[in-house]
């Protein structure tokens, strides 16, 4: 598994590190993350991109746009795309798109994860 952060020159700041991305992958199952993927924290912007979720699982690479978000924002929805690949609930999306009783489903399922890890991040 590798981990790659953009650097970048102004505000707002990648709102996750590279040791808090560690802790979230050491509290979910070792087999949900396989070893041949990249976790990207990109310099660009979620409001100036494309895509309608700020964590894009894509081509072996989860791609984080934390830039200007909340870090609890930014855990849970990559807990929900790493669930969403492992589980396969959102085999069937076009565009990586998720329906609500999709996002509710990973709610539900990545619920104890994120408790878990917000409260150690946050102590």
């Amino acid at each position: 598994m590798k981990i790659i952060i953009d650097k970048i020159n102004s505000e707002p700041k990648h709102s996750l590190s590279k040791k808090e991305l560690q802790l979230i992958l050491s509290k979910i199952p070792i087999n949900y993350v396989n070893t041949f993927v990249t976790f990207k924290i990109s310099s660009q912007m979620f409001s100036k991109s494309d895509w309608n979720r700020p964590v894009i699982y894509n081509n072996s690479t989860y791609n984080i746009l934390s830039r200007g978000l909340s870090k609890e924002y930014i855990i849970k929805e990559l807990l929900i795309e790493i669930f969403c690949q492992h589980t396969r609930i959102c085999f069937q999306t076009f565009g990586h798109k998720l329906n609500n009783q999709q996002r509710k489903k990973l709610e539900e399922i990545i619920a104890p994860y994120y408790e878990t890890i917000i409260n150690e991040i946050n102590e």
